[in-house]
């Protein structure tokens, strides 16, 4: 991949596990894992803190703090150097676990560390701890060959985070659809009412076109009632006048 393409950091530094007077001392590799977990400040003020993050080994198995602590002062007591590295995205967030994984793709390198993620800087980053015997020339094949693995494989996990909260953007956005599409849509109790109510017309006419027509012949009959009753009012009439109709 073209290192003008990538959007992401791999920076390895080092320091001697010697005292000023040349002991074998993992003092210093001590006080980078404090500070990867903790912050800075003194140990006091450290212990009052909430872990900056989760330990992972290179096999991603989680540890306890203090377990590498312990891992820390092991190697550091056997070995002259503690090497440490950042590794840092800019365009999405990445978990603890994928920082790992990048960390692994380098190859056999650095076989065995530590990792740490934070989540409270501007980029999200992770630490990580190792140790060896020899100085590693940066310019080396070798490391060169590693850290172009680990930037790869960095660049993959990003892809791969943004795929993934896209999809989670998208998804919510159909879920947000989908309810405002319910609340302006009658329910399924007034749909059904609704059909109810237009199956029922036709009914409800054919009762008010018959209930017309009644009125009608009721009417018509009213209607001769009257003549009749006109009729016989003339006949009396008549027969008071001596007429016969």
């Amino acid at each position: 991949m073209s290192k003008s393409k990538t959007t992401n950091i791999v920076r390895m530094d080092w320091l001697t596990n010697r005292t000023p007077t040349g002991k074998r001392s993992a003092t210093k590799a001590r006080k980078l894992a404090q500070y990867f977990a903790l912050g800075r400040g003194r140990e006091k003020e450290q212990e009052l803190r909430s872990q900056r993050g989760q330990w992972l080994d290179q096999d991603g198995r989680a540890c306890a703090h203090q377990e590498v602590l312990q891992w820390v002062r092991q190697q550091g007591m056997s070995h002259e150097l503690t090497h440490q590295f950042i590794l840092s995205v800019k365009e999405t967030q990445l978990t603890a676990e994928a920082f790992n994984r990048a960390m692994a793709a380098g190859g056999p390198l650095f076989p065995e560390w530590r990792l740490i993620q934070h989540e409270d800087t501007r980029y999200p980053h992770a630490h990580a701890l190792a140790f060896g015997q020899q100085e590693v020339h940066i310019k080396s094949e070798a490391f060169q060959a590693w850290w172009q693995g680990v930037r790869d494989a960095l660049e993959q996990e990003q892809a791969a985070a943004r795929e993934l909260q896209l999809e989670q953007v998208l998804e919510q956005a159909r879920a947000e659809t989908l309810q405002l599409e319910a609340k302006h849509e009658p329910s399924q109790a007034v749909k059904k009412q609704q059909v109810v109510t237009l199956e029922q017309q036709p009914q409800t006419l054919e009762r008010e076109v018959v209930g017309l027509e009644q009125s009608g012949e009721h009417l018509e009959q009213l209607g001769a009632e009257l003549s009749e009753d006109e009729l016989e009012q003339a006949r009396e009439q008549a027969q008071s006048w001596g007429l016969e109709l």
